[in-house]
């Protein structure tokens, strides 16, 4: 695995020591992992719908405003 470099220490004499860092996925318990599928399947989808019902919101909040 490769290390970054190691960055300056601002206002210190040295440089700290690098600690190797080993990336692991957590373990996730519940709906978590349902949730990443579901989004990674329909992630499309759900961002058209979510636009449609804000324009949605926007025009009948536009339009009561208008009424009113």
């Amino acid at each position: 695995m490769r290390e970054p470099p190691s960055l300056p220490v601002f206002g210190k004499l040295g440089v700290k020591p690098s600690v190797a860092v080993v990336a692991a996925p957590a373990a996730s318990a519940g709906i978590v992992p349902r949730l990443r599928e579901v989004v990674a399947a329909h992630g499309g989808m759900a961002l058209k719908l979510s636009v449609i019902a804000w324009t949605i919101l926007v025009l009948g909040t536009v339009f009561f405003m208008l009424q009113g």
